[in-house]
């Protein structure tokens, strides 16, 4: 009769445990400090454009409107945009009452003016006359 021997305790793993794994990444997360091995950090003297990078700007009225909060920075841009927007639901909506043979005689497909009238305000206009001669340079 053969008897086993008692072996080490085997200890368990669940799959999710996950502490082999966290005690890595804590050996690998940075703590702040200059590694040994790399030496002392080389002291460096500014350079001249850190030191005044507007000495050489003769007119530093250009930054003048930089002093302006962000709101009153984009307002004009934004107003712009808005007013762009109102414009091409105008004419989108006057190209809907342009009749089949006026739309013809412009150069124009009824079927092109029809698709660019069903675009949002925010999609860019199609160009509706296609022909060469509008593209030929004077």
């Amino acid at each position: 009769m053969t008897t086993i021997a008692p072996s080490a305790p085997q200890t368990i793993v669940k799959k999710h445990d996950r502490s082999d794994a966290l005690q890595q990444a804590r050996r690998l997360q940075p703590t702040g400090e200059r590694p040994a091995w790399l030496g002392a950090r080389p002291v460096l003297s500014p350079t001249k454009a850190e030191l005044g990078w507007l000495d050489g700007i003769s007119n530093p009225a250009v930054f003048d409107g930089l002093a302006a909060p962000w709101w009153q920075l984009t307002l004009p841009a934004l107003s712009a945009l808005f007013a762009g927007w109102a414009q091409r639901t105008r004419a989108r909506r006057e190209l809907t009452r342009i009749d089949a043979r006026s739309l013809r005689d412009a150069g124009i497909s009824p079927g092109a003016a029809a698709f660019e009238a069903a675009q949002h305000f925010w999609q860019a206009p199609i160009e509706l006359r296609d022909y060469p001669s509008d593209k030929a340079t004077v």
